[in-house]
């Protein structure tokens, strides 16, 4: 990055491939074979007894390591302890059968197993933790979502926590070999689980689109195509858990807005809500009502004029367009906004999240961790986003 790209992200990452379709579970043995064996499983503890088809699929690949895990933040140190088990089991590969958690744990320990530098030394301030580029990946992971949420079965970043906090490892070993997404795996998921997906996945397209113009139209209209797919999508799954095209649409979706391509042309940090709301997330909330109160107090800051949280002729204009609306004002915007979240189940102010902090308190925990991804926000915007929800 040179002086004068101010952070403007120039990638568009694409490095993982893709198997998708109803069924195509069954296709993940044949990946273990092709990328190695002994291979370790790592699976989120229920998987086995709710999802479809998970327990039949590890009967056939009859993992010489399985470890299996509840779907909680890992630590950097239990990352570092599971590399340690994978390198003296002499595992060649690394199948992940869960959500964003058991991803984020499998990734970093199969890429520390070759590269053990990336979980040693870290630096405190800035949330990220970027180690320098090596000429060698780690172990191949074969990615199976239970999920559509955080897009960790395609991306280079693993959610760690460490001490209070939590950080950010950004590596390109960390990219999965392959990424099975199988909507059956997520006809079990809960009604709150599936609209919280569905909510991150538009979140992720949206603040981005209205905070941040990008250098060139395209990235604006794949989010806004993504985000008219999604919503209609996760209504009809949250109406009917058995739709398998509904759910293959979310799935998609949570995996395709993880690629950058609506972000290419734009700020790096250009998702900039996330930052808070992992602080909320960090004292026990989940993702869901902590997105759903910041994006309600967000959108109300963008009509109000902050332009640094985002453009209200954009949030009128391009938000308007993807939640299918015809000419509305920003105010329309965020009302609708807010009425999408409340269709969705999700809170929208403060007082109704169980949660014993001030505003204060919270930004300083925010500012704390993420100071520099937030720039050029600033520690009052910050507070105003806590004050306002």
């Amino acid at each position: 990055m040179t002086g004068t790209d101010s952070g403007i992200n120039p990638h568009w990452w694409v490095p993982t491939r893709v198997d998708f379709g109803a069924g195509r579970l069954r296709d993940v043995p044949l990946e273990v074979e092709r990328a190695g064996r002994p291979v370790a499983v790592v699976v989120d503890e229920h998987a086995e007894a709710v999802v479809p088809g998970v327990a039949e699929v590890l009967r056939r690949l009859a993992p010489e390591l399985v470890v299996r895990r509840a779907a909680s933040t890992p630590t950097r140190r239990e990352a570092a302890e599971l590399a340690d088990r994978l390198r003296a089991a002499g595992t060649r590969s690394v199948c992940a059968i869960g959500g964003g958690t058991v991803m984020d744990l499998a990734k970093a320990a199969a890429a520390a197993v070759v590269l053990p530098g990336l979980l040693t030394g870290w630096r405190p301030g800035g949330g990220f933790v970027m180690p320098e580029p090596v000429t060698r990946g780690g172990l191949p992971v074969v990615a199976v979502p239970t999920t559509a949420a955080t897009g960790s079965e395609v991306n280079a970043k693993a959610s760690l926590a460490e001490g209070a906090d939590r950080r950010f490892l950004v590596h390109w070993s960390l990219f999965p070999r392959v990424a099975v997404i199988d909507p059956v795996l997520h006809t079990s998921l809960p009604r709150a689980l599936t609209a919280e997906g569905a909510l991150e996945t538009v979140a992720r397209l949206l603040v981005p689109m209205v905070s941040d113009p990008p250098t060139t139209a395209l990235p604006d209209e794949v989010a806004i195509g993504q985000i008219r797919a999604v919503v209609p999508a996760a209504d009809r799954a949250l109406a009917d858990g058995d739709d398998l095209e509904a759910r293959g649409t979310v799935a998609l979706a949570a995996s395709v807005s993880t690629f950058t391509l609506h972000q290419i042309g734009r700020h790096l940090h250009s998702f900039w809500v996330w930052y808070p709301t992992n602080t909320l997330t960090a004292r026990g909330l989940r993702k869901g009502p902590a997105l759903g109160v910041l994006l309600t107090r967000w959108a109300r800051m963008v009509v109000d004029g902050d332009k640094l949280a985002g453009h209200a002729d954009r949030l009128a204009e391009l938000g308007g367009r993807a939640l299918g609306l015809t000419g509305p004002s920003p105010a329309e915007v965020a009302d609708a906004l807010e009425g999408l979240l409340r269709r969705w189940g999700f809170p929208t102010t403060f007082g109704e999240l169980d949660l014993d902090a001030s505003a204060e308190e919270l930004t300083e925990q925010t500012w704390r961790a993420w100071s520099v991804p937030l720039d050029p926000r600033t520690r009052d915007q910050v507070r105003s986003l806590f004050e306002g929800a």
